[in-house]
């Protein structure tokens, strides 16, 4: 069979925001209604490129209007990429998967949010693009089934991407990456743990608690280098994310019979039990009869969390990254936020759709460092955006 004379990579369920450059690769935002969106293409490609995309579909069938268009810098869009190529913009869409993800909200109506299913990439593969092939991998090989017309084709958005109206890259982070990337011999790790922060984090129901929870332990263990021991893992997170002032297991309102030294930090314990009990999941087990003190989903979410900050916290030891008072405020409040019960549900006075534990704490650990750093300009505009996170009510229900 003859090779193809085009290839187009996309994601067509990545709402970009605005084109990024991510190393050797470009993310294009691509828009079904503006001929210009896509520079470089003709009339012929354009089309060509409008046929492929319009099999993908919302959930009421229309076709898609908006995606993401990869293109390897120096290349023309439809350019025919080798197997290095291809796997170099593997790598580099799992980095860009991951900085989208770091910047997310995760309660009340969030304004920025993903997940990494927005990040699935196709390779498609055509001439005129009048027939389309698909290629199925399987155990012994792979499948390819030929001959369909683009028009006859559905393709619908997955339920946990069809709702997210914008994917943004955090742009400092991305850079510090890249500067990690070309300068570190231990960028595997860092690759491997942040590919499994992300396929922990795709919203699909097809994927399993128990497979989230041993895909965080497995980032978590890659990143900090560790031994495949909760103790080792739990003692290095805890060197990498320094708040401002510790929370002591001795001082806490969530405790356990099982913890032997009350002058460690709450963090320390955290990550001790959620590493602990990723040994039943890593050995078959679907239910683990482990005594905990953080139910399942706010053992997962506190993953997801403090995950992110400890990456950004490592790039700053290297030089890489400027820890910015956002990332400061996060880091200074996990463990407060960590020891308060019930944090997953709204506070029992909660003023607002975007109330929450997490805020609250959030919101007024940032202004403090404000003023501190003397930005009280800073601070009075977070007080005018979130007048009733600063009231008495508010800060006598955080904890």
């Amino acid at each position: 069979m003859a090779k193809a004379k085009s290839m187009l990579l996309f994601m067509p369920w990545c709402k970009l925001d605005r084109a990024y450059q991510v190393g050797e690769i470009e993310l294009l935002p691509y828009s079904r209604h503006d001929p210009s969106s896509i520079s470089g293409l003709d009339i012929t490609a354009r089309n060509r490129v409008d046929r492929i995309m319009g099999m993908y579909k919302t959930i009421e069938g229309n076709p898609v209007d908006w995606a993401a268009m990869i293109r390897f810098v120096g290349k023309p869009l439809l350019s025919v990429l080798d197997d290095e190529e291809l796997s170099v913009t593997d790598e580099l869409v799992t980095v860009a998967c991951f900085t989208a993800l770091s910047k997310r909200q995760y309660f009340g109506v969030p304004a920025v949010y993903c997940n990494s299913d927005c990040f699935l990439f196709h390779v498609q593969k055509f001439d005129d693009a009048k027939f389309v092939a698909f290629s199925s991998r399987r155990r012994a090989g792979r499948v390819t089934d030929m001959g369909y017309p683009p028009t006859e084709v559905s393709i619908t958005v997955p339920m946990n991407c069809h709702n997210i109206d914008q994917v943004t890259l955090d742009e400092d982070l991305l850079a510090a990456l890249l500067k990690q990337r070309a300068g570190g011999n231990d960028w595997g790790r860092w690759q491997n743990a942040m590919s499994c922060f992300n396929q922990a984090n795709t919203d699909s129901s097809t994927v399993k608690l128990q497979m989230e929870w041993v895909l965080l332990c497995s980032a978590f263990e890659h990143l900090l280098d560790a031994k495949s021991k909760a103790k080792d893992v739990a003692c290095k997170f805890t060197v990498a994310f320094q708040p401002s002032q510790d929370v002591l297991a001795q001082d806490a309102n969530r405790r356990s019979d099982r913890w032997k030294d009350l002058t460690k930090s709450l963090r320390f314990e955290w990550l001790q039990e959620f590493y602990r009990v990723r040994g039943d999941f890593a050995h078959g087990k679907l239910v683990t009869k482990q005594p905990m003190v953080w139910n399942p989903w706010e053992h997962l979410l506190l993953a997801t969390v403090a995950f992110p900050v400890v990456v950004k916290s490592l790039l700053h030891q290297r030089g890489h990254y400027q820890l910015s008072d956002s990332d400061k405020a996060q880091t200074d409040i996990f463990e407060r936020f960590a020891d308060t019960k019930d944090f997953l549900r709204p506070p029992p006075d909660q003023k607002g759709s975007n109330d929450s534990h997490w805020s609250r704490l959030f919101y007024r650990r940032k202004s403090d460092i404000a003023l501190s750093e003397g930005s009280e300009e800073a601070a009075k505009k977070l007080e005018q955006k979130f007048p009733d996170l600063f009231d008495d009510g508010a800060e006598g229900s955080t904890g």
